[in-house]
């Protein structure tokens, strides 16, 4: 009965031959040792000491489905001590192993400084010593497992700036007669918390209607985020771990898409790119169905469109990982430095289009712009060939600097263009001032949506939730791409998953 599958999420950084591949090999279980041991490695890993100081790595975590009673896939915990968890290879082990306190999963990173290649490192994971799992189910030695990898950044713990100094729709300490400048997050105000919306916006209705407590994330402690916005592979890696009834919520946006139906799609429909959809039919109620990306696999390499907030955050709360806030976006794209009027994530105020609508090599691993240049971006091109996203990374090469790359400080990508990102906060009436750094369980709630206590948990306008950095839709302007920008503070309705220009990704509190 016992099935051991293998989730490799290939996520391309840079053109040709320099790939991320992030790359997991089938595992094995030991049910005598309760152990998870398999290989892993990916491309063009760092750790620097300078400069943003940060480090790459893998967030891995495990999914378990019971053979000797119900057959949902739970998330296996595993053993909370760092220690407890090894990593090794002939020759030099470059990498470590950090548990974290829920026992969701490991961050898995270089130890010492350095940049290149990570070669396949044999890892050993301890699960929980009861063997729990979220929800809970009866285990056994002949259970089926699943090993999921998501690339991530780690962003620092320290002190930065909101707001770039320009008024209009951003994030800014402003005074009555709507002069604006940078705000200081440091220690002392994530301590003391950020307050009312005053604090941070031009028109305090433009924020949250609660002050900003000291739990509220504003990005000062240190964060793991996503490389990447989600992909196509990870989200219908997702799917596929749902029971039936999850799976009917995800279709449920287009009205009449049930899972019980070969090439019912959870994106618009099927398209040789941004396509995720049935091929296997499941049975109503009892039996998921099983869905796949293209046949051709062009979106094997792109983010995912068609993120609702509700879809997003599901699978967020799934995976362990939790939403970004409107500050951490910031920081995030900003680091330390010092802010600059109308600036963009890559560090520079100019922007470069991604040139005519479809892509040299469109849809392959090597797809690439046609256009090269300072801030090259995708934007204000629905016109794209099947209305899809390029490939994650498509504008860096090994050579190409940050603005080149469009990478933020921290070497984030795509948080301009492409998809947009979705962030919480906003204003116009909703509280989201219960937020805080909790982060997914892996349990969905009886709706199939997430349920972590302080989320958001509705899309559109005024519900503490809004969209950031751009898309390649013809409606984004290139103002709406700069860090601080705020146009859609109040919601939009292009977060209820019905547009392909619509992505996200997450992060997890993390101090080292």
């Amino acid at each position: 009965m016992k099935k051991i599958f293998f989730v490799s999420m290939f996520v391309m950084f840079v053109n040709f031959v320099f790939a991320n591949n992030l790359a997991i090999s089938t595992p094995i279980y030991s049910d005598a040792s309760k152990t998870i041991t398999f290989n892993i490695s990916w491309d063009n890993s760092w750790k620097i000491t300078t400069g943003p100081s940060n480090f790459d790595g893998v967030w891995v975590f495990i999914k378990r489905q019971a053979c000797s009673s119900t057959n949902i896939w739970a998330s296996a915990l595993v053993s909370t001590i760092s220690s407890e968890h090894t990593t090794s290879i002939t020759g030099t082990n470059l990498l470590t192993v950090d548990a974290v306190g829920d026992g969701m999963g490991v961050f898995i990173r270089r130890t010492s400084s350095g940049l290149g290649n990570i070669a396949a490192h044999t890892i050993v994971l301890k699960l929980n010593s009861g063997l729990a799992t979220k929800p809970a189910i009866t285990a056994s030695a002949t259970d089926n497992f699943k090993i999921m990898g998501v690339e991530m950044v780690y962003v620092p713990k320290g002190a930065f700036y909101l707001g770039d100094g320009r008024s209009t729709n951003t994030t800014n300490f402003s005074s009555g007669d709507n002069s604006s400048t940078a705000l200081l997050i440091d220690e002392a105000k994530q301590l003391a918390g950020l307050g009312g919306a005053s604090v941070y916006t031009a028109n305090a209705v433009n924020g949250c209607p609660n002050n900003l407590p000291a739990t509220f994330p504003l990005g000062y402690d240190g964060f793991w985020c996503m490389k990447y916005e989600l992909s196509a592979v990870s989200y219908t890696d997702f799917l596929n771990c749902l029971t039936y009834d999850q799976q009917a919520v995800r279709l449920s946006k287009w009205g009449t898409r049930y899972p019980n139906a070969v090439n019912n799609a959870f994106t618009a429909g099927m398209s040789n790119k941004n396509d995720i959809h049935i091929i296997t039919a499941g049975t109503y109620n009892t039996i998921p169905a099983v869905f796949s990306i293209a046949t051709n696999n062009w979106n094997k390499y792109s983010p995912t469109g068609y993120l609702s907030w509700l879809d997003l955050t599901a699978y967020l709360d799934w995976s362990g990982l939790r939403p970004v806030t409107e500050f951490e976006y910031e920081k995030l794209c900003r680091g330390t430095a010092t802010p600059v009027a109308n600036e963009y994530p890559w560090g520079s105020t100019t922007i470069t289009q991604t040139g005519r609508y479809y892509a040299d090599n469109a849809g392959a691993f090597n797809e690439i712009s046609p256009n090269t240049g300072e801030g090259l971006c995708k934007y204000a091109q629905q016109n794209d060939d099947n209305y899809a996203p390029w490939r994650s990374g498509f504008a860096a090469t090994n050579i190409s600097t940050r603005s080149q790359a469009g990478a933020t400080y921290y070497g984030i990508m795509e948080i301009g263009g492409n998809v947009w990102e979705q962030v919480v906060g906003g204003g116009s009436g909703y509280d989201f001032s219960g937020f805080t750094t909790a982060n997914g369980d892996g349990i969905l709630g009886s709706d199939g949506n997430a349920n972590t206590t302080g989320w958001p948990n509705a899309f559109g306008a005024n519900t503490g939730n809004y969209i950031k950095g751009g898309g390649y839709d013809w409606n984004t302007t290139t103002t709406m791409i700069q860090i601080s920008d705020r146009t859609f503070y109040a919601g939009i309705s292009y977060s209820n998953g019905q547009y392909s220009y619509v992505g996200g990704r997450g992060i997890r509190s993390f101090t080292y």
